[in-house]
């Protein structure tokens, strides 16, 4: 699951970033694009944070150091370190990937491209106010976890009736 989230992140660089968005097709701010993709892996419910309510409806998950950071991990960054005003994707090996490089003036895909506002990959510490990385890598692998052992009874009865056995990481009846 971390890296079908990895590939979705990084084919989503380039993506506008615009004020307020919330999907691909009509941009995406940096708590939109943050919001959008941890949905599609279904870490996130239906709804809108900016990037302070974000980090605050996910607390609960932990927090880790930069060296520990990967796929998924929510960066945070704030400018008078309390306040927090951005959020990243962390990739893992010290990267994030997000929207950036625009504002609240940002509005059309014209002002985005004027401005380089779009998705990108940065190095964590690509900014000096961050405050957080918040574990949520770790609700993906639980997501995992309950995925196979829900497709589990899948693969007995399908061999049960003939199928051969999963070997590896081929896939699973019921996939």
């Amino acid at each position: 699951m971390k890296e079908a989230l990895r590939n979705l992140l990084l084919k989503m660089v380039g993506c506008p970033y615009i004020w307020g968005g919330a999907n691909p097709w009509t941009g995406l701010d940096c708590s939109g694009f943050a919001i959008w993709c941890l949905q599609v892996f279904g870490v996130l419910s239906s709804g809108d944070w900016t990037a302070a309510e974000l980090a605050a409806h996910l607390q609960h998950v932990g927090e880790c150091r930069i060296d520990e950071a990967d796929v998924g991990d929510l960066v945070f960054y704030a400018p008078d370190g309390i306040h927090i005003s951005h959020v990243m994707v962390a990739l893992g090996r010290g990267l994030c990937v997000g929207a950036s490089g625009g504002g609240p003036d940002t509005e059309t895909f014209d002002d985005a491209r004027k401005l380089g506002a779009a998705v990108k990959v940065k190095p964590i510490r690509y900014r000096s106010d961050l405050v957080k990385i918040l574990r949520v890598s770790l609700i993906l692998e639980a997501i995992e976890a309950e995925a196979w052992e829900k497709r589990a009874p899948l693969d007995a009865t399908a061999q049960a009736h003939g199928a051969p056995a999963p070997v590896g990481n081929a896939p699973r009846v019921g996939v």
